[in-house]
């Protein structure tokens, strides 16, 4: 978790150790200065000097299937946990969705999140909780000396929404931060904005997506009179996913961190068996603690268990715990010859060509039953094509029967003859229906080749 994980682990070493520590503190704001701060006598502040940065929890990483998949997830987001990665991902979830994860920190440091989403028919929505606890800090008077054990904590309250178009996904947070170091507090706001492309085509049987996201937008937190800017963050990402009859993800980032170097992330997860995958990844990440990532994931029904492992350098290692729900109806991604259907039925019916809209609508309930929308639609219009009719009946005073004398043949909609070669395309020519012969064309009688 950065420095400030530098700050406590050097806690109660020398005085040498401490001037280091400081001198990196000056790229970058922690907690822990004001510990050291205090140590060395100085007056209690919460920031350090220029170019440094606020609110530390802004860069821990949420879901254990991200961090197993060495944090490069901007792009392979479609879970809950995008509310941190990406919120456009939101959109591409399939189900309701909670999770709960645990962070095992340092020298009695913990982290805790909670988040909860829900799929809507064009989007989605979700908020999450998080809460760090920087465990128990001694305190330190401007004389030197300790005035007991003082606590310290973040917490961030987020809100996220996003919308699905025709092989896109945008999605906007906003985010509420609260810090506290004894009874001193800290209060600020932060926002994120994401998009995803979805390339038409399958790669490898899979979908190939591309993502974009600018993490941590705002003015910053003032503590003490000093106001420090936010860890702002711009992600670019590529992600195949459910490669190789669904069994393989792999994805890749690119980041630049405005207080620091850009970095590259890479990961890949395997589903050995439906209920089984393993994840690693790697980061190049210096602040953070480059190197490998790997972890494992559990999915039996709609509980899934998560873990991942992260080395953080010389710190050593960090685990991350998740346990996730889901539950309701999924709500299937419809490919793009289904929207493209979905496209053409919604615009018959804002044309009142209710005949058209309903065959469509029944055309896409046979290739995706599950998508519960075109139901509700096919409803609707044909309640529309029966009002419809009605008023043309009321109008003629006569029903139509086409097969009564003197009746007269019915319109045809417009685009009705597009539409049939539309719903036949594909069909093999046998199940066709054969034309019919002249009416006044005689049979032929059969003869027999191999008789008298």
């Amino acid at each position: 978790m950065r420095n400030l994980t530098y700050l406590q682990h050097y806690c109660n070493k020398t005085v040498t150790q401490i001037r280091y520590i400081r001198y990196r503190m000056k790229r970058q704001l922690t907690g822990g200065v004001v510990v050291f701060l205090m140590i060395l006598g100085q007056s209690s502040v919460w920031a350090s000097g220029p170019g440094t940065t606020a609110a530390d929890i802004l860069n821990i990483g949420v879901g254990a299937r991200a961090i197993g998949m060495g944090e490069a997830y901007t792009a392979q987001a479609d879970d809950v946990s995008s509310l941190y990665w990406n919120p456009a991902g939101l959109a591409l979830m399939q189900e309701r969705q909670a999770s709960f994860m645990y962070d095992d920190g340092y020298q009695g440091m913990s982290y805790q999140n909670t988040s909860v989403g829900i799929p809507l028919e064009s989007g989605a929505l979700g908020g999450s909780l998080s809460y760090l606890s920087y465990g128990p800090i001694s305190g330190y008077n401007q004389a030197g000396a300790a005035t007991g054990n003082q606590n310290a904590y973040s917490g961030v309250a987020t809100l996220g929404a996003a919308f699905l178009g025709n092989q896109w996904s945008a999605g906007a947070n906003v985010k509420g931060i609260r810090e506290n170091l004894a009874d001193e507090t800290a209060n600020g706001a932060a926002f994120d904005l994401g998009a995803n492309l979805i390339y038409p085509k399958p790669v490898m049987g899979g979908t190939l997506r591309f993502g974009a996201v600018a993490q941590n937008l705002g003015s910053g937190i003032e503590f003490e009179q000093q106001k420090d800017p936010l860890p702002l963050d711009y992600k670019v990402g590529i992600a195949a996913v459910q490669m190789m009859d669904k069994k393989l993800n792999a994805s890749l980032d690119y980041t630049t961190p405005k207080d620091d170097n850009s970095y590259v992330s890479g990961g890949l997860e395997y589903w050995v068996v439906p209920f089984l995958a393993l994840r690693t990844g790697y980061t190049t990440n210096k602040t953070e603690g480059s190197g490998v990532r790997a972890g494992i994931g559990l999915r039996i029904k709609g509980i899934s268990f998560d873990y991942a492992y992260a080395g953080q350098g010389e710190l050593g290692m960090s685990h991350r715990y998740e346990m996730s729900f889901r539950f309701g109806e999924p709500r299937p991604i419809l490919t793009a010859e289904e929207a493209k259907i979905l496209q053409q039925a919604k615009a018959a019916m804002r044309n009142g060509r209710y005949e058209q809209a309903t065959l469509l609508f029944d055309s896409l309930i046979e290739l995706e039953p599950h998508y519960k929308p075109a139901r509700r639609y096919v409803n609707v219009a044909m309640a529309k094509l029966e009002g419809q009719q009605s008023q043309m009946v009321a109008k003629q005073g006569h029903i139509y029967e086409p097969t009564l004398e003197g009746g007269t043949k019915k319109p045809a909609l417009p685009e009705m003859d597009d539409l049939e070669q539309l719903l036949n395309l594909g069909q093999p020519h046998s199940a066709q229906a054969p034309t019919p012969p002249p009416a006044d064309q005689k049979a032929t009688p059969t003869t027999d080749q191999g008789g008298n």
